[in-house]
């Protein structure tokens, strides 16, 4: 093999531009190493393609064209990575293709600065000079082997990328894989009406009067309720609600009716009409009931266990997804979603329904709080004491520390509006941390215990809604969230014809009903003591 090594330093110089980027201005850490290493077998599939156009006409096109591709993948995946510390997804290929030029010319403003332009500038005068004549024949590395012998090099690069997991930094496997869930995920419940404006509720009425409302509804994840100090924890996992606990309406035995997510919102977002065989959302009542509304989430939009929630979420007036990341890799902490809740706030509607979707949480649990909500360092308390589950513990309570933060930045935001306005919080389910079990997470599908299904369900309410509505207060009522579109209509002054107040916790005609969980268990029985 004969190597031109000018050619071969134009070649690998842009790429090792891009690691140092990412070295000194970016969250620097092992996934950076992985794409250089992919970065650098990338290269040699390139150059053994463009080998098999040695000696044609077609040879500088196919080099122009393959180096045009290889600066382009290095500078979206690296100013990608710069922003959001993480690779592009299916979710990334979602948020681009739902947002509009307005959003943009927005995300632009908000994240591009002037240390990402100049490492884009960089890498656009790498493209400049292989334009100049003196470039033009930049390939010249010869490789002397017959065509078979390149045919099976390139199989066995490529299923060693596969193999060893390092293709999941190369951003054109990422953008065709996102591109196809993508329309696999929308085409999925493309017969569903979930994210239409309006469902199929009949007679909706807001009760209210004509001055401003803003209803906030903030949904938690994997939050168990006994770890909270709000709940008297032995921890103070949660010193600022606790301040607040003579404004709020804390309820202490509502339960989820699924360990998981998307089952558990499905049955808690979604009203089942039996008779007419419909389905509707609590987002298409609030637009029913003239208000605008606004679906802000951290969660992922794209993927097995989100893509349900997305198509529900379309049915707002607007939709933020801030997330594109997998849970176990460091994701946005649920404070990017403040911005986007000043911008809701400030929203000139009348009435506003802003539903927040938190990550809180999920776990990986000390991937979801900035450094400085790294509080509890000290061994807890556990029926299960090991290493491992003091460290887990920890990490936990320091996210549950960290949700206390942004639950009371997000009262004290809708405070400051002066309304009538409610922030009406729950988490999707709960989650078991070495407390009734030696096991972290909420798989219930083998032994399933009390803290998977025990959430928080608490709200703060304004002086001016106060003042106007009246609700029935019981904080022991037994209530199970699968009749959560009946407590929120009744909560927000909403009628609609099949409304049951029976089955709304704010309401005195409230009755207790058996709480079916998972695989058709009774909940009490189950756990009778």
């Amino acid at each position: 093999m004969k190597v031109n090594y000018r050619s071969l330093f134009l070649w690998t110089l842009p790429m090792a531009v891009a690691f140092g980027f990412e070295y000194f201005f970016a969250a620097f850490r092992n996934y950076n190493i992985q794409n250089f290493i992919e970065n650098i077998v990338f290269l040699v599939c390139i150059l053994i393609f463009i080998s098999f156009f040695k000696a044609t006409r077609f040879e500088v096109a196919v080099s122009k064209l393959s180096y045009f591709i290889f600066i382009f993948c290095l500078t979206i995946e690296t100013a990608f990575f710069y922003l959001f510390s993480t690779f592009f997804s299916s979710s990334s290929i979602f948020i681009v293709l739902e947002t509009n030029p307005a959003e943009a010319f927005e995300f632009l403003d908000l994240y591009v600065d002037y240390t990402l332009i100049m490492f884009m500038g960089v890498e656009l005068l790498f493209l400049l000079i292989f334009l100049l004549k003196p470039y033009q024949r930049l390939f010249t590395i010869s490789f002397k082997i017959k065509s078979i012998y390149k045919i099976i090099s390139l199989i066995i690069l490529i299923l060693g990328l596969k193999l060893s997991v390092l293709i999941i930094a190369n951003f054109p496997f990422q953008v065709l894989k996102g591109t196809i869930s993508y329309m696999y995920e929308v085409q999925k419940f493309s017969d569903l009406n979930l994210d239409k404006p309006f469902g199929s509720l009949k007679e909706v009425d807001f009760k209210g009067d004509t001055t401003p409302h803003t209803f906030v509804l903030i949904i938690g994840e994997s939050t168990a309720r006994k770890q909270m100090g709000i709940y008297d924890f032995e921890s103070q996992t949660t010193p600022r609600l606790t301040k607040r606990k003579e404004e709020l309406l804390i309820y202490r035995d509502v339960i989820s009716s699924q360990a998981h997510t998307i089952p558990s919102l499905q049955e808690a977002l979604i009203f089942k009409d039996e008779e007419t065989q419909t389905e509707s959302t609590i987002v298409q009542l609030m637009n029913q009931a003239g208000f605008k509304t606004f679906w802000l989430s951290n969660q992922m939009p794209i993927g097995i266990y989100e893509t349900l929630l997305t198509k529900l979420s379309k049915a707002s007036d607007k939709y933020v997804y801030t997330n594109t990341t997998r849970w176990s890799f460091v994701t946005p902490f649920d404070e990017v979603l403040l911005p986007h809740l000043d911008e809701a706030l400030k929203d000139p509607a009348t009435h506003k329904f802003i539903v927040i979707h938190l990550l809180a949480t999920h776990s990986n649990y000390g991937l979801r709080y900035p450094k400085e909500f790294d509080v509890f360092k000290t061994e807890p308390s556990t029926a299960f004491p090991s290493e491992e589950s003091f460290k887990v513990i920890n990490e936990y309570h320091n996210s549950i520390f960290y949700v206390d933060f942004i639950l009371d930045q997000i009262i004290e935001k809708t405070k400051s509006k002066d309304e009538k306005s409610y922030v009406l919080y729950f988490s999707d389910h709960g989650e078991e941390v070495y407390v009734d079990k030696n096991f972290k997470g909420h798989n219930d599908s083998d032994i399933p215990t009390k803290s998977m299904y025990e959430i928080p369900f608490f709200a703060w309410t304004s002086e001016e809604f106060d003042s106007s509505y009246t609700f029935d207060f019981d904080p022991e009522r037994p209530y199970v969230l699968d009749d959560l579109m009946h407590s929120l209509s009744d909560f927000s002054q909403i009628n609609f014809l099949k409304f049951d107040s029976s089955k709304s916790i704010f309401s005195k005609d409230f009755q207790p009903k058996p709480r079916i969980i998972g695989n058709k268990i009774d909940y009490d029985e189950y756990f009778k003591e």
